[in-house]
C-alpha cells in the first residue's frame, strides 16, 4: 500500500512539469474536438450541422477519422507506448457513441475496427522510423568518430614524420658539418704535407715526383667530392641568403654534374619562406633533378618558380623518357618511386600539394605548390 501510494504521489508531483509541455495542451485540443464531434448534443451549433454534410461521410465517420489525428500526434512526440494509450483513449471516446446513437451499422463497427488497425499501423510505423532513424544516428556517430580518429592518426602521422624530418636534417647539419671542419681539413693537411714532402726532397726522381702529384691530385678531387657532398648534405647558402640563391647555386652544380642543360625562371616578387618551407622546397628541386639526372635520360630540364598573390607554385620539368602514373599517387611506393612518395609526404609537412605528371617519351612535371601563409613574415608574427 505504501508503494502504491508513493507511485501516486510521485505522478502527481510530475503534473506541473507535465502540463507545462506544449504538446500535452496541443494533444488535449485534439482530443476535445473529437469528443465533440462525437458528442455534438453537448455543443448545439454542432448538433445543428447535416449529418451527411462532410464530403459524403457522416459526421460520426469524420469525428471517427479525426481521432486518429492525436493518436498519430502522440505517437510522433512521444513514442510508441503514450501513442498506444492515445490509441486506447481514442476508441474509448469512440464506442460508447455506438450506443448512444439509435441504429448501429456494420459499417460503424468496420470504421471502428479501421480506426485501430490504420491506429496500430500508424504508431507501429512511427517507432520503426524513429528506430531507423536512431540508427542512422548512431551509424553516423560510429562514422564521425572514426573520422576523427582517423585524422587524429593522419596529424600523429604527420608530425611523426615531421619530427623524423627535422631530426634527419638535423643530422644531415651534423655531418656536413664534419665533413667540413674535420674530413676536408684533414685531405688539406694531407695534400700540404705532399707539397712540404716535394720541397724539401729535390732529388727525388722522376717516377717518385709522378706518383707522388697523382698522389696530391688524388686527394684534391676527393678534398671536392667531399665539399660538393657537404653542400648537398646542408647548403649553408640556403640558410644564409634563402631559397632561390640557393637554388641558383644547385642548379648549374647538378648541371655539371650530370651533363644536362638546366634553366630556372623565377616570376613575380621574390619573397622569403619559413625555414622549414625553404628546406622543403630546395630537397624537393634537388631530388626531382637528381631523379632526371640519374633515371630520366633527359637532355634538358626546367625550373619554374611563380610568386602569385596567394600560393607560390614549383616546377620541375624535363625531356626525359617518362614513366606511366598509377591511379594515386601513394602507389608510387609500390612501383619503387620512393623519392616521388617522399616529396608528396614532404609538401604535406608544409601545408603544400603537390602533383605530378608523366608519359613516356614525353618527360615528367612535378609541380609543387605552398599557400603565402607559410612564408616568414607570417611565420614570425
Amino acid at each position: 500500500m505504501k508503494k502504491v501510494f508513493s507511485f501516486f504521489y510521485s505522478q502527481i508531483r510530475r503534473l506541473p512539469r507535465l502540463f507545462a509541455n506544449v504538446h500535452i495542451w496541443i494533444l488535449i485540443l485534439l482530443f476535445t474536438g473529437g469528443f465533440f464531434l462525437h458528442y455534438p448534443q453537448l455543443l448545439p451549433f454542432i448538433g445543428q450541422i447535416e449529418p451527411d454534410s462532410f464530403l459524403y461521410l457522416t459526421r460520426h465517420s469524420v469525428g471517427r477519422l479525426i481521432m486518429l489525428l492525436p493518436v498519430t500526434y502522440t505517437a510522433l512526440v512521444f513514442g510508441l507506448r503514450p501513442g498506444l494509450l492515445s490509441l486506447v483513449l481514442a476508441i474509448a471516446i469512440i464506442i460508447p457513441n455506438i450506443f448512444v446513437t439509435d441504429t448501429v451499422t456494420p459499417d460503424d463497427i468496420i470504421e471502428i475496427i479501421g480506426i485501430i488497425i490504420i491506429g496500430l499501423v500508424v504508431n507501429l510505423w512511427l517507432e520503426s522510423y524513429e528506430t531507423d532513424k536512431k540508427h542512422r544516428q548512431q551509424a553516423y556517430l560510429k562514422m564521425e568518430t572514426a573520422q576523427r580518429e582517423l585524422q587524429r592518426m593522419q596529424q600523429n602521422l604527420r608530425f611523426y614524420l615531421k619530427q623524423i624530418t627535422i631530426a634527419q636534417e638535423d643530422e644531415r647539419r651534423r655531418i656536413a658539418q664534419e665533413l667540413h671542419d674535420d674530413t676536408a681539413q684533414d685531405l688539406i693537411v694531407i695534400s700540404r704535407a705532399i707539397d712540404r714532402f716535394v720541397t724539401q726532397n729535390p732529388n727525388l726522381g722522376e717516377d717518385n715526383l709522378a706518383e707522388l702529384e697523382e698522389l696530391q691530385n688524388h686527394v684534391n678531387r676527393t678534398l671536392s667530392e667531399v665539399r660538393r657532398f657537404a653542400q648537398d648534405l646542408r647548403p649553408s647558402v640556403l640558410d644564409d641568403l634563402g631559397l632561390i640563391p640557393a637554388l641558383e647555386w644547385l642548379i648549374p652544380d647538378l648541371s655539371k654534374h650530370f651533363g644536362i642543360n638546366i634553366d630556372i625562371d623565377v616570376n613575380g616578387e621574390i619573397r622569403r619562406f619559413a625555414p622549414e618551407t625553404e628546406l622543403v622546397l630546395f630537397r624537393i628541386v634537388q631530388e626531382s633533378l637528381r631523379n632526371v639526372g640519374k633515371h630520366a635520360q633527359a637532355t634538358k630540364a626546367w625550373v619554374y618558380i611563380d610568386f602569385g598573390k596567394y600560393k607560390a607554385t614549383l616546377t620541375i620539368k624535363d625531356n626525359g623518357r617518362g614513366f606511366l602514373l598509377p591511379e594515386r599517387v601513394g602507389d608510387l611506393a609500390a612501383l619503387g618511386k620512393l623519392g616521388l612518395t617522399g616529396m608528396q609526404e614532404r609538401a604535406q609537412l608544409i601545408g603544400g600539394r603537390l602533383s605530378i605528371q608523366s608519359k613516356p617519351e614525353v618527360g615528367t612535371m612535378v609541380t609543387v605548390a605552398v599557400p603565402n601563409s607559410g612564408n616568414l613574415e607570417d611565420n614570425e608574427v
